[in-house]
């Protein structure tokens, strides 16, 4: 009866962790060191959903380490 009218105290809902989606945007640069040399792959995680802001946070991040950027291989938005 108690319950009928509201007067008991509801139990608490079981709340369900949900695992959040890791998402991240691979950039894949061909650099080269400042003196030369054959060109290598260089990899960027960005959390950054754009592709542009990615692309550019890679190449900074490339150029912090010394390296020139030579060409954009590949950029992938991934989903874990």
């Amino acid at each position: 009866m108690r319950a009928a009218l509201g007067l008991t105290p509801a139990a608490a809902p079981v709340e369900k962790k949900v695992k959040s989606r890791s998402v991240y945007t691979l950039v894949e640069l061909s650099v080269r060191k400042k003196s030369g040399g054959t060109p290598f792959r260089f990899e960027h995680r960005s959390s950054s959903i754009s592709k542009l802001t990615a692309q550019l946070e890679a190449e900074k991040a490339a150029r912090a380490k010394g390296l020139d950027v030579w060409v954009v291989l590949d950029i992938q938005q991934i989903s874990e």
